[in-house]
């Protein structure tokens, strides 16, 4: 039998373009920044005061996670608290509107974790917002847009958060989880397009999730709400610790997309255009902000904040409980030893100080989502975090001691490999 090649060729093409609309597409996703405000990571004083606020900076290098404050991967210039009061303050009178603090407390799963506690104690009459604190990473709209975003973190509010809320005053009865806003407009920090997920407390005296993409980013038009969505299904969690997700794709097509899921539950999954008027990037991710028309106080309790350039368990996926399988073993441990020798002279007197460092290079893990980082223990003992494959340990300047060193890999869910083959170091 002949077979007409153009007709074979055609075949051919058509099946492959078939495969390609049947084949599902696979996009992985980089992990970008975690912290679980371990040890390490701290408050600044809050600084740069200005008539109604200042500025309070994250600084640090997480010992759980190895990741450092103030966040550089998406281009901030800025990582912290943004202290707004209703009325003018300095730094003696700051704290008795607001108060942050990096603290121990029992987290998600029982056990002891770090939160960061933000507390809004002033914020004006019932029914006005007055005073917050938004945990903020705020970043220059000259560098461009974030385009791809999934965010992630713990979150509590109290027994008592649903009396703050009221419908018996106009304006009382919603209180703000998360938004983006953008900016750059004439080239300042006035934006075009705002998505924010707020709880509200509806007629029926019940609390619901309220998502909306609007214009309201300090711009100068008049407001225009461009889609809301209202989910009564998905409770709002209280008195528990719970999982809040968001992610987005920002377009001016029908290609965008925002989403949000709390404990594993979709709260909102919109399709459309996600940009404004003058395609403004984003400049200010709001993680969560104690702001609120009702009463005061206003509480944030967070942690394990986590933030990708995608999905990382998979297109509109819930990572809650989505990942239990721990990376493989770092193979081929090295560790290599380079002794220094350092001569000052002090009040005339020549001093000899001899030091050792260890550098140590292992081959990269694997892991279904990612390998988050790697534990480095010194004769079994944790002594550092490192999110590439090597690390330095410095031994000082004691001698006549035999050093082991293993490692382990983490991933963004907590689990953690076996440990590696151990290198010996005799110093």
């Amino acid at each position: 039998m002949i077979i007409n090649k153009r007709i074979y060729k055609a075949a051919n093409t058509v099946l492959f373009m078939l495969m390609l609309v049947i084949a599902p597409i696979a996009h992985a996703a980089n992990l970008l920044f975690k912290s679980n405000f371990g040890s390490g990571v701290s408050l600044s004083a809050p600084t740069a005061f200005y008539t109604n606020g200042a500025w309070q900076y994250l600084t640090g290098t997480d010992s759980e996670t190895g990741h450092s404050w103030p966040i550089k991967a998406l281009g901030s210039d800025f990582s912290g608290i943004q202290m707004i009061t209703i009325d003018p303050i300095d730094s003696s009178s700051i704290g008795n509107y607001i108060t942050n603090e990096v603290r121990s407390v029992i987290g998600p799963k029982g056990n002891s974790v770090r939160e960061l506690f933000q507390n809004v104690k002033i914020k004006g009459d019932l029914g006005q917002a007055g005073s917050q604190a938004p945990f903020l990473i705020k970043r220059p709209w000259t560098i461009g847009d974030v385009n791809d975003l999934y965010m992630t973190y713990w979150f509590y509010y109290p027994e008592d958060f649903p009396s703050k809320l009221t419908r018996d005053v106009p304006g009382a009865g919603w209180r703000t989880q998360f938004e983006f806003k953008t900016g750059g407009y004439l080239n300042n920090w006035q934006g075009d397009y705002r998505v924010g997920v707020t709880i509200i407390k509806g007629l029926d005296g019940q609390l619901y999730w309220q998502t909306k993409g609007d214009n309201v980013a300090n711009g100068p038009w008049p407001r225009i709400d461009y889609w809301t969505i209202d989910n009564h299904a998905v409770a709002v969690p209280v008195g528990k610790w719970f999982k809040f997700e968001v992610y987005w794709h920002r377009s001016s097509g029908s290609d965008g997309r925002f989403w949000a899921a709390v404990d594993g539950q979709v709260i909102a999954d919109y399709h459309g255009p996600s940009m404004g008027d003058y395609n403004l990037p984003v400049t200010r991710i709001m993680v969560n902000n104690p702001y609120t028309g009702g009463y005061a106080t206003v509480e944030s309790h967070s942690t394990g904040l986590e933030i990708w350039d995608g999905f990382p368990c998979g297109d509109g996926m819930s990572c809650l409980d989505a990942d239990s399988v721990a990376p493989t073993v770092p193979a081929s441990l090295v560790a290599a030893l380079k002794s220094t020798t350092t001569t000052t002279k002090v009040k005339g007197k020549t001093r000899t100080i001899s030091s050792a460092l260890v550098t140590l290079s292992w081959n990269a893990s694997s892991d279904n989502i990612t390998v988050a980082g790697y534990n480095i223990y010194r004769n079994g003992t944790k002594i550092a975090v490192s999110t590439s494959t090597g690390y330095t340990d410095s031994l000082g300047t004691a001698t006549g001691s035999n050093y082991s060193y293993t490692v382990k890999a983490f991933d963004a869910a907590g689990n953690i490999s076996t440990s590696s083959n151990a290198a010996l170091i005799v110093y």
